[in-house]
């Protein structure tokens, strides 16, 4: 009985003496976050209505109109690899006026992605570089134009890769 409860005694010691102690501290979070800049010609806002699609917070699509000349978001996504990106949604306006003999139809967007890891990237790219369109060809330069979209993947390490193939539904 002595020997058993030796026996015991001295497996209960090893156990204790063998369990790891993992680390208590929290992995850290990693996220990106993006910026998207975008400017439209007045020409183009005046001739049309415009919606951008957005990537927003973890890849949730979200819809606005602009209205202004100026647009823009700022996101963060800790799901990877995160993915960034817009749609344009452009329709004529039935109401339209179109009374100058030429349009400027410009858009541009400025792309900025960063991680707390410390990696980033910038990217600026002209969306619709229309100028001088004729007012009969306004409506056809802008629907050559509707639905397309332009979209960005980073990993936590910073790697980032055009995706053009997300999903803005």
């Amino acid at each position: 009985m002595k020997k058993f409860f030796f026996m015991a005694v001295l497996l209960m010691a090893t156990a204790l003496t063998m369990t790891s102690c993992g680390s208590d501290e929290p992995e850290e979070t990693i996220t990106a976050t993006a910026t998207y800049n975008i400017t439209f010609s007045q020409d183009l806002l005046n001739a049309c209505n415009v919606f951008i699609i957005y990537k927003a917070e973890n890849g949730r699509n979200v819809m606005e109109a602009v209205t202004s000349s100026w647009w823009t978001k700022t996101v963060t996504s800790d799901k990877f690899p995160a993915e960034f990106g817009v749609m344009y949604k452009f329709s004529p306006k039935s109401d339209a006026e179109l009374t100058q003999e030429q349009y400027d139809l410009t858009c541009d967007m400025n792309f900025s992605c960063k991680t707390t890891k410390g990696a980033s990237y910038t990217n600026n790219m002209t969306i619709i570089n229309a100028s001088d369109v004729s007012k009969d060809k306004v409506v056809s330069t802008i629907n050559k134009y509707n639905g397309k979209s332009v979209g960005f993947r980073i990993t936590k390490d910073g790697i980032v890769s055009a995706a053009n193939n997300l999903n803005y539904e």
